[in-house]
C-alpha cells in the first residue's frame, strides 16, 4: 500500500499541482481546501502518513492545524508550505512540532524529498513503537545487531553530552539525519532545526542561516532572523554540507569559531549557543583537495566525526531490517494477513549489495508484500536488479567455498537464472546479456541443451 499524503492548500491550481506531482512519485495523494476539512476527513477514518500544510489558510490556520495535530496525532509528521515572507512563522512553527519547511514557489523535487525524509523517519519511529522494542532498541529510529553499528551507537551517546560540532558522514539512505536527532534528543538541548545546505540558492541560503536586516537587499523590507538564532539553545542541522557554497563558508567558520553570526546587513556581530551537526555523503578531503571546500571549517566540523557504514557492509543486519520491513508493509494491507519472507528470498536480500541503502531495502521489501500473491514473498516478487545482483553474489560466494573454476562458476549461473525464470531461454539470454545462439551454444557444450 502507498504512503498516504494529506495536502491542505486552499489554492485550487497549487493544490491540484502538488497532488498531481506527489502522486506521479507513487505517493497516495488527496487535497484539501481547508484544515476543518482535512481534520474532518481523519475524524471520519481516513489516514495518512503525512500533512503537508500551507501556513495561511481560510479559517483554521496552518500553525492551528499543527497544534491540533501535535495534541491528537503526535505520530504525524507535518511539513509546513510558506511564502517566503513569512519563513519567521514557519521557523517558529518548526519549534511547536512541525517537521519541516518549504518556501513558495514549491520546486516539486524539494517537495518529494522532504516528504520522503519525513516519511522515513516516520516509519522507524512506528516500527519501533509498534514492535514494543523500544527498550532494546540501542538508539530511537534504529533497528541493528551488527557490531559496526554498535560502535556508531556508542559514538552518539558520546557525543550527545559534548558540546563540539558532529560530522556525520555516510551513504544516501545510511540514516545521517536519524543519526544527528538522536544525538539532539539525547543531548537535552532544544529546539532541532534542520535545513539542508544544497536545497537553496546562495543568495537566499546566506538569509536562511544568518538572517537580515531591513534594506539588505532589494525585498528586504524588515528584519528576518536567521536559523542560527531561531536553533539557539538547542542543535541546528546542517544536511549536505559537502554543498555548502564557497563564498558562505568563512561565515559558517566563524560561527564554529566564536559562535557569532552576523545577518546580512549588518554591522555588529551576535553570539548564539547553537550545537552545530552536519551531516554529508561527499568525501570533503577530497573537496577541499579541488578547492571546493575549505579545510578550515572541515577540521572545524571534524571535531567529533561519525561514520555510518553502508548496508553492505553490516549483512546481519538485512534479514532484520527486512522483517521489520515487512511486518509495516503488511499492516498496511487492505486486508493485513500473515506474510513471510521465504529462506531463498531473503538469501538474494542478505547478499544484494543495496546501493540505496535502508531506504532501497525497505521499498523492495514493500513492492514484495503487494506483488506477492501467496502468503509467502518469494525470489519473483523481489525487483529484478536484486533478483539478479543478489543471485550474482550468492553464486559467487558458494563457488568460492567450493573452489570452482571459472568455467564451473558461468554453468552454475547460467544454470540459475534458467531456473528462475521457468527455462525460458529467451528471457535467461535477455538477462544475461547474451544472443539467444550463444547460450544454445553453451549449453550443448555442457550437455544442458
Amino acid at each position: 500500500m502507498p504512503d498516504r499524503v494529506m495536502l491542505v492548500e486552499d489554492d485550487r491550481e497549487l493544490r491540484a499541482f502538488l497532488v498531481e506531482v506527489l502522486s506521479e512519485y507513487g505517493f497516495d495523494t488527496r487535497g484539501f481546501p481547508t484544515a476543518d476539512e482535512a481534520l474532518r476527513a481523519l475524524d471520519g477514518g481516513e489516514d495518512a502518513d503525512v500533512v503537508i500544510t500551507d501556513l495561511i489558510l481560510p479559517g483554521k490556520r496552518g500553525h492551528e492545524l499543527l497544534d491540533e495535530l501535535r495534541r491528537t496525532r503526535p505520530e504525524l509528521n507535518v511539513i509546513v508550505i510558506t511564502a517566503f515572507g513569512s519563513i519567521d512563522s514557519a521557523i517558529d512553527l518548526i519549534k511547536r512540532g512541525a517537521y519541516d519547511y518549504l518556501a513558495k514557489p514549491i520546486k516539486p523535487d524539494l517537495l518529494v524529498l522532504a516528504v520522503e525524509r519525513a516519511l522515513e523517519e516516520n516509519h522507524l519511529r512506528r516500527e519501533v513503537a509498534r514492535l514494543g522494542r523500544a527498550a532494546n532498541t540501542p538508539l530511537p529510529g534504529f533497528i541493528s545487531a551488527s557490531r559496526s553499528m554498535q560502535g556508531v551507537f556508542d559514538l552518539v551517546r558520546r557525543g550527545a553530552v559534548a558540546r563540539h560540532p558532529v560530522l556525520i558522514t555516510g551513504e544516501t539512505g545510511t540514516g545521517k539525519e536519524l543519526v544527528a536527532r538522536a544525538l539532539h534528543v539525547l543531548s537535552g538541548r532544544e529546539p532541532f532545526v534542520p535545513v539542508n545546505c544544497g536545497a537553496l540558492p546562495e543568495n537566499l541560503l546566506e538569509s536562511e542561516l544568518f538572517g537580515h536586516e531591513r534594506g539588505a537587499f532589494t525585498g528586504a523590507d524588515r528584519v528576518k532572523r536567521g536559523l542560527f538564532e531561531a536553533a539557539g539553545g538547542g542543535t541546528l542541522f546542517l544536511d549536505e554540507i559537502g554543498d555548502l557554497p564557497l563564498a558562505l563558508q568563512p561565515k559558517l567558520l566563524r560561527a564554529l569559531e566564536d559562535g557569532e553570526v552576523r545577518r546580512v546587513g549588518a554591522i555588529a556581530a551576535m553570539t548564539v549557543d547553537v550545537r552545530i551537526v552536519a551531516a554529508t555523503n561527499k568525501d570533503l578531503e577530497a573537496e577541499v583537495a579541488e578547492g571546493r571546500f575549505r579545510e578550515d571549517v572541515l577540521w572545524r566540523l571534524n571535531v567529533f566525526p561519525i561514520h555510518l557504514p553502508p548496508l553492505r557492509e553490516r549483512p546481519a543486519d538485512i534479514p532484520l531490517l527486512a522483517e521489520h520491513s515487512l511486518e509495516e508493509s503488511v499492516r498496511d494491507l487492505p486486508s493485513p494477513h500473515p506474510v513471510r519472507i521465504a529462506p531463498d528470498a531473503m538469501a538474494l536480500l542478505t547478499a544484494y549489495a543495496w546501493p540505496g541503502n535502508v531506504r532501497e531495502l525497505r521499498n523492495a521489501v514493500g513492492r514484495a508484500v503487494t506483488m506477492a500473491a501467496t502468503e509467502d514473498i518469494r525470489p519473483e516478487h523481489l525487483p529484478e536488479k536484486v533478483r539478479r545482483e543478489g543471485a550474482v553474489a550468492s553464486i559467487i560466494a558458494s563457488s568460492a567455498d567450493r573452489q570452482l573454476s571459472l568455467r564451473e562458476l558461468e554453468q552454475a549461473y547460467v544454470t540459475e537464472i534458467l531456473g528462475r525464470v521457468g527455462g525460458n531461454k529467451s528471457r535467461a539470454a535477455e538477462i544475461l546479456g547474451l544472443d539467444r545462439k550463444t547460450l544454445y551454444r553453451k549449453l550443448e557444450q555442457w550437455g544442458s541443451a
